[in-house]
């Protein structure tokens, strides 16, 4: 099974599934379950996995976390470079001449003064604008009230240091949906003091009655999702195990 792609933990989707197993599947889930189960248990599981069906939509909806790394990025990097301009820290080589000098400091002169002449209209809304235009004003040079716009550009880039921090400390895993659906169906059964061991019985090698369980609705979702786990005795029941672990 391939490894699921990293995703970020919000989603959209229209078409959201639901379930409403027949008679005969019920039918066949007690048969394999070898226990008869009431309709407040069947309504339980049915509601466990209905919001199964749904998380496993939103899994496959949910835009790769690659995505927002991107983003969060290309901010940052932004940020920075902006930080450097702002403060004027292009480096000069030894080669520049002072007539290289003067002419770099009026044409960044000249160009401030234009960005501040359109800011004007922008800076009584926007407090970045104002603050940026601030800066242009020739009569806020002084290297001692730039430290606003130093601060503000810092703290977006520390901000987005934190976030990729966030991003990477998140990392869903790969049965989550799964994982959640089984706790539930555990907590279901063990509530109506219903088994619920999860083992390949020794004697006989056939599946304990939950583990069985567990394979007959796995096999009634399958016209909605693949079985994250397939029915192979002893492997799944080492993933209900983990599941339970979580």
């Amino acid at each position: 099974m391939p490894k699921r792609r990293s995703t970020i933990p919000i989603a959209h989707a229209d078409d959201l599934p639901t379930i409403a197993f027949t008679d005969e599947e019920w039918q066949a889930v007690e048969h394999a379950y070898a226990r008869q189960l009431n309709a407040d248990v069947r309504q339980q599981i049915t509601t466990v996995t209905t919001q199964y069906l749904k998380d496993c939509v939103f899994d496959r909806t949910a835009a790769p976390k690659k995505m927002a790394l991107e983003r969060i990025e290309r901010v940052r990097r932004a940020a920075g470079d902006l930080e450097s301009v702002m403060l004027n820290r292009e480096a000069f080589s030894a080669s520049t001449d002072e007539l290289s000098r003067q002419q770099q400091q009026s044409a960044h002169s000249y160009a401030d003064r234009l960005i501040r002449r359109h800011l004007a209209g922008l800076a009584s809304s926007n407090e970045l604008c104002a603050l940026i235009r601030q800066h242009l004003d020739e009569q806020s040079l002084a290297r001692h009230k730039l430290h606003h716009l130093r601060d503000a550009l810092k703290s977006l880039v520390v901000a987005c240091d934190y976030a990729l921090s966030d991003l990477s400390a998140t990392e869903n895993s790969d049965d989550e949906p799964w994982n959640w659906w089984i706790q539930a169906l555990t907590q279901i059964v063990q509530r109506h003091d219903l088994p619920h061991g999860a083992r390949i019985v020794e004697i006989s090698g056939q599946p304990s009655p939950f583990l069985a369980l567990v394979c007959e609705l796995q096999g009634a979702l399958q016209k909605h999702v693949p079985a994250r786990h397939m029915p192979s005795g002893e492997a799944l029941a080492k993933a209900i195990r983990r599941a339970r672990d979580k």
